[in-house]
This record gives C-alpha cells, sequence and structure tokens, in this order.
C-alpha cells in the first residue's frame, strides 16, 4: 500500500468498519459507514474503486468529496439521516441502481437528471416542492418513496415515470389527482395517504394497480369503478358525502377499508374474493344480509357504529378468524348470531379505554415486567429482570424493531415486539414476531387480538414476505389463538445452543 492508501485504511480501521488483515483497498466491496458520526468523508475516499455496496446512513455529511467519482462500480448507496441540502453531484459519475436519501434536507435533486440507471428511490422525509426538471424521460425507476416532503403538483412529473411500479407520495400537500396519472402505466401500487386530495380525474381508475391507499384525504365525491387488477384500496378518514361503486369495480378486490369515513351505508363491491371489510367508527345501522356472498372473508371490522341487528346470514362465514363489533347498541338477538359464528373471534367482551399503541421509552420497565409473566409460562426461559430490561432496551433502540403495548388508563397490560429478519427461503425480509403477552386480568378482551393484528398490518405495510413466530407446544391456549388467526404450523423444530 502506498501512503495514501495506508492512510484511508487507517481511517476505516479507527471507524471499525473493515478487517484489519485486509491487505488492499481493492478487495473492499462492501463498506458500512452507518452511525459513525461522519461529518466528511477523507478526500481519498475514491481509492476505494471496487466498491458496490456503501451504508452511510445516520451520519452528519453534508458534502461527498470529488474522489467519490472514481467509485465506478458503485450500484447501491444509503445516505439516509445526514444533512444533505442537495443531491451531490459526483452521484451522476457512478452506475447507481439503489439510492436511499431519506430524512436529509433536501430542496435539490437535479441531478437525478444524470443518473438513468437508478430503479430504487427514497426521497422521502425531506423538503423537496417540486421535482420538475428533476428526471429525465429516459429514466428506469421502478420504485419511488417522495412521502413527507412539500409537493402539490404532479402533473409534469407523472408521465416521466413510465417505468414506476411501486409510487409512495403520502403526506405531501396534493389536492389534485390529474389526468397525467394515466401515464403511469406500470403502476401496480400507490400510497396518496395524507394529503388534501379533493378530486381525482377518472385516467386513475384505468390503471392496472394493485394497491392504493388513500387516506386521510379531503375526498367528499368519489365513484369507484374499473381498477380490474384492484386487490386492495384503503379510503379511512375522508369527509364522504357520496361513496358509491360501480358494478365494473375491481373483479378481484381481497381488502377495502373505509374507517372513519361517516358512512351511512355499509357497500357490496362484487368481488367475491374479499377477505378483509373495515367500516369501523362510520354511522351505519344495517348490515346487509347480502354479506354472505363473501364466503372467503376473513376479518370485519364494524365497530363503532349504529348497528343494532345482525343478520343470520353472518354465522354463514365459516372462514371468518376475526369479528369486531365493539361500540355498537347491539340486541340479545345480534349476541346469538355471535354465539353461533364462533364467540372468540369477536371483540365484544373487549375492555372500554384499551388502546394500542407504539412502545416509549418509558414504558420499558412494565414491559420488563411483563417478559416475567410469558418466561413463567414457556420453560425455555427464566425469569431475571434486569436481563429482560436490558434485552426489551436494546429491542426498542434497534432500528429494525417495532414493539407495540397495549394501555388502560396509562398502564401497560399487554405488549408484542417484531424483529426484522432477511430470509434466504424468501429472498427478502419476514418480520420475526415474539414477546406477546397479554396481563392475566386483561385476558379474553380482544387485547391479544388487537396486538398481533396490528403488528400483521405493519409487517404488510413494510412489505414483509411473511411473518413467523415461535409458541411452547405446551400452550394450548396459545397455539388455539394463533392458528384461529391464520398462522400456520410447520415442520422446524426449534434447537438452542447456548454460548
Amino acid at each position: 500500500m502506498n501512503k495514501s492508501e495506508q492512510e484511508l485504511k487507517d481511517w476505516l480501521l479507527w471507524h471499525n468498519c473493515i478487517d484489519e488483515n485486509i491487505d488492499s483497498l481493492a478487495n473492499i466491496v462492501r463498506l458500512d459507514l452507518s452511525g459513525k458520526k461522519i461529518e466528511e468523508l477523507p478526500e481519498n475516499f475514491g481509492l476505494l474503486c471496487n466498491l458496490i455496496v456503501l451504508n452511510l446512513a445516520n451520519n452528519r455529511l453534508r458534502v461527498f468529496p470529488d474522489s467519490l467519482k472514481e467509485l465506478s462500480k458503485l450500484t447501491n448507496i444509503d445516505m439516509r439521516r445526514n444533512s444533505f441540502e442537495q443531491l451531490p453531484s459526483v452521484l451522476q459519475y457512478m452506475p447507481l441502481r439503489s439510492i436511499n436519501a431519506s430524512a436529509n434536507r433536501l430542496s435539490d435533486v437535479f441531478i437525478l437528471q444524470k443518473c438513468l440507471h437508478v430503479r430504487v428511490l427514497d426521497l422521502s422525509g425531506n423538503l423537496l416542492k417540486s421535482l420538475d426538471n428533476s428526471l429525465d424521460e429516459e429514466n428506469e425507476i421502478r420504485t419511488l418513496n417522495l412521502s413527507s416532503n412539500l409537493l402539490h403538483d404532479m402533473k409534469t412529473v407523472f408521465p416521466l415515470l413510465k417505468n414506476v411500479e411501486r409510487l409512495n407520495l403520502s403526506e405531501n400537500l396534493l389536492k389534485v389527482i390529474p389526468s397525467t396519472v394515466g401515464e403511469l402505466l406500470s403502476l401496480e401500487e400507490i400510497n396518496l395517504s395524507y394529503n388534501e386530495i379533493e378530486m381525482i380525474d377518472s385516467a386513475f381508475f384505468d390503471l392496472d394497480l394493485v394497491e392504493v391507499d388513500l387516506s386521510s384525504n379531503q375526498l367528499r365525491n368519489l365513484h369507484l369503478s374499473s381498477l380490474i387488477e384492484l386487490e386492495k384500496i384503503v379510503l379511512d378518514e375522508n369527509p364522504f358525502e357520496k361513496l358509491d361503486v360501480d358494478f365494473s369495480f375491481a373483479p378481484y378486490l381481497r381488502a377495502l377499508s373505509c374507517d372513519g369515513c361517516g358512512l351511512k351505508e355499509f357497500l357490496l363491491p362484487q368481488s367475491e374474493e374479499i377477505e378483509l371489510l373495515c367500516y369501523s367508527e362510520n354511522e351505519i345501522t344495517a348490515l346487509p344480509k347480502e354479506i354472505e356472498r363473501y364466503t372467503k372473508l376473513k376479518e370485519l371490522d364494524i365497530d363503532e357504529n349504529r348497528i343494532v341487528d345482525l343478520p343470520d346470514s353472518l354465522a354463514n362465514l365459516t372462514y371468518l378468524e376475526i369479528l369486531y363489533v365493539n361500540g355498537n347498541p347491539l340486541s340479545m338477538e345480534a349476541k346469538k348470531v355471535i354465539t353461533i359464528l364462533d364467540p372468540e373471534i369477536c371483540d365484544l367482551n373487549m375492555k372500554t379505554g384499551i388502546t394500542i399503541e407504539k412502545a416509549a421509552k418509558n414504558d420499558l420497565p412494565e414491559m420488563a415486567q411483563l417478559l416475567s409473566v410469558l418466561f413463567a409460562i414457556e420453560s425455555d426461559f427464566t425469569i431475571d429482570y434486569s436481563k429482560q430490561l436490558s434485552g426489551i432496551t436494546r429491542l426498542f433502540l434497534h432500528e429494525s424493531s417495532d414493539l407495540l403495548v397495549a394501555k388502560y388508563e396509562e398502564k401497560v397490560v399487554g405488549m408484542v415486539t417484531m424483529q426484522r429478519l432477511i430470509s434466504s427461503a424468501e429472498g427478502d425480509y419476514v418480520g420475526q414476531i415474539e414477546d406477546l403477552v397479554v396481563c392475566e386480568e386483561y385476558r379474553k378482551m380482544g387485547v391479544g387480538s388487537r396486538l398481533i393484528n396490528k403488528m400483521r398490518s405493519m409487517a404488510i405495510d413494510y412489505g414483509y414476505k411473511r411473518i413467523q413466530l415461535a409458541a411452547d407446544v405446551d400452550n394450548a391456549n396459545a397455539l388455539a389463538f394463533y392458528s384461529r388467526r391464520g398462522f400456520k404450523k410447520t415442520h422446524l423444530n426449534i434447537y438452542h445452543y447456548v454460548v
């Protein structure tokens, strides 16, 4: 190694990101410098000429040195959670396929015009007001995340996204979905939640979309039609005055959610593939008898409506695993229908006032105490409060973990955790659910169901290919609980080796 190479190697060793036995910088193809509080990269960083993947997340970078032009093999760069105000111009010299520049201070991304081979682009959590003149019409972007910016108009941008398959525009300032949305010829998934959308052009309904999220907008009148390939649509928290469904709408629809929309009638899409219907927090007074045609329905949420009677046909839905009816003035006859169906899938006994929320730091001591309840049941583990507190704290701080708690009057009465793993079998991320436990006095009130359902919903949002969990073979109640909620027993046994 010459002097410059040795200096760079020493810098990398000081940041504890390479093996000291590496005899040539040319042997480094992947480099993780995330979370090192780095304010600037060495001027000779370009000596890492064979680098393919570079992780610079969670630092304090504002610029890149010019020598990064020499990274002629770099295809994947993660620069999220830094302090960039514009995308560095050196990016144009790399054959980048993936750029994650989320959670910076970006207001200028014009250099993207010259990054023609990028396929995965994450610009979420920045200060972008417009993407006009930022993309070349020959771009190859397939996945684009623009959530949590200040975008208010996509009229001229949509025609440049002909290759995009997944598009996230949530948490912006959009008011109109213009006719140019029809140019999104490859689009399969779009998230438009938390905008100010009042109008959607009819061209939108001719797209081959599979998933749509329009929740938390200002839609008042919407006629659902076509969208022939659609499987899931979320319309939650819109102030609808009129919402209707055309006979042509989504013949293969599997999930429809209209939570908190002020609806007075229960809409019945034509699809016979529906597995999930959510109409909670509306003003619906009756559940139609025709619901019996949804023979594949697994989850029905009609919480907080004005429903008195339930049709006898509800008892014929043999695939139904979850039924939320809390907050309705149900008659005794309606409760008998539920009893016939299966009382254990229903939340009628749910104690009011229990909330499900992400765990906060001050919840950790109570969660550690709860784990002792769980480990008292599972013979493979021992109770040690200090270890449990240390473990749950490290899990809380880990960026690829999610922790949920159930609370009643500010007391933690239940919890569940999930970690992101990589599955070689699936070739992608999966979720590992653990630590599901509810205080004994709050059991059989639907708390466990709500925790597992919320975590399952999060896993779907993250795009996990599957979620998995382990349960004690002697815990019959837990095994039955998971089976009723769609979890299937595998042929695998779990082995531990203590080191």
